[in-house]
């Protein structure tokens, strides 16, 4: 991972500049809406601003964080298999939005829901599914084959996704609160310094997730390809 997101860096960095700059800007007055208090005599207007802005705080995250983990898994995928660097505007076009947005909703519904009846199955669905985002697009599946085809990778390695990824996304949420609550109070709260706390966390929070994601998703196909080769004929 770390070999990996040394030789994108430049790469992973610039591309998340030119993401989280404006949608940190939206995320930011998505969250200015927010504060609005939905009271017992708040006007229809403050309710409708309080909705729309969880609203588009929801949709911005989760679109940002998805559109900027497929690019990353482009240029990691053309890294490892040592093609030459494709330009942002060609990696754009390659990309399955609609497919990788709709396998992060179904995630991150599933995942919430198994947390909610018992934290085992929550745990498991994510060890089993969390690959399914870079084989859509490393290999150009459906969704549902993303899906399949996560749990067939992490089949006898669930233990290593789970404590790996699973220690790694708490390890960038728990980075995330540090940044968000450090600069508050350092800089205070207001739309421009929340502007600021929503493209930095970006820049520094999101590669690390979408690297490693992409790598143990390569490591698992690289182990089955391995795996299923014929054994090399005697001398």
């Amino acid at each position: 991972m770390a070999q990996v997101y040394v030789e994108q860096i430049r790469f992973l960095l610039v591309v998340a500049l030119l993401l989280f700059v404006p949608f940190g800007l939206v995320d930011a007055l998505a969250g200015s809406l927010i504060e609005v208090e939905a009271e017992e005599d708040a006007s229809v207007g403050q309710v409708l601003g309080l909705a729309a802005g969880i609203m588009l705080h929801i949709a911005t995250a989760s679109f940002g964080e998805v559109f900027y983990a497929g690019m990353a898994m482009a240029a990691v995928t053309e890294s490892i298999e040592g093609k030459p660097r494709s330009s942002i505007g060609r990696l754009l076009r390659s990309l399955p939005v609609g497919r990788l947005v709709a396998v992060d909703l179904i995630s991150s519904f599933g995942l919430a829901l198994g947390l909610v009846l018992l934290v085992v199955p929550g745990l498991m669905l994510f060890a089993r599914y969390v690959l399914a985002a870079p084989v859509l697009k490393i290999e150009g599946l459906s969704i549902g084959a993303a899906f399949r085809r996560s749990s067939e990778l992490s089949r006898g390695h669930r233990w290593f996704v789970l404590l790996l990824l699973g220690g790694l996304y708490l390890l960038t949420e728990g980075l995330t609160a540090v940044l968000q609550d450090g600069a508050v109070e350092a800089i205070g709260h207001s739309l421009p310094s929340d502007w600021a706390i929503a493209v930095v966390v970006g820049v520094v929070i999101t590669p690390v997730w979408a690297v490693g994601l992409c790598v143990v998703a390569w490591t698992l196909i690289h182990h089955e390809r391995q795996a299923l080769r014929p054994p090399a004929p005697a001398p």
